[in-house]
């Protein structure tokens, strides 16, 4: 699931940038529990994965409740 900024980002890519993003998404999505890169916290101290992928930054947390991946940002790097 993406978080609206990350879906904002991510609708302004052309095409071919979307679908390798795609691909990038549902890779993580596989794996919803795998650790990052490193770790951020978000303003309620929930712990955000961070992994470098490709030229992109993911920012991420897996919701135990409802077996999501919640994708909160996406930066270009």
């Amino acid at each position: 699931m993406l978080a609206e900024v990350a879906g904002e980002f991510a609708f302004r890519l052309p095409r071919r940038e979307q679908q390798r993003l795609t691909i990038i998404c549902r890779q993580l999505a596989g794996d919803p529990f795998g650790e990052g890169d490193y770790v951020t916290k978000d303003q309620t101290g929930r712990a955000l994965q961070n992994r470098l992928i490709e030229d992109w930054v993911v920012t991420y947390w897996a919701d135990h409740a409802v077996k999501e991946l919640r994708i909160t940002e996406i930066v270009q790097v």
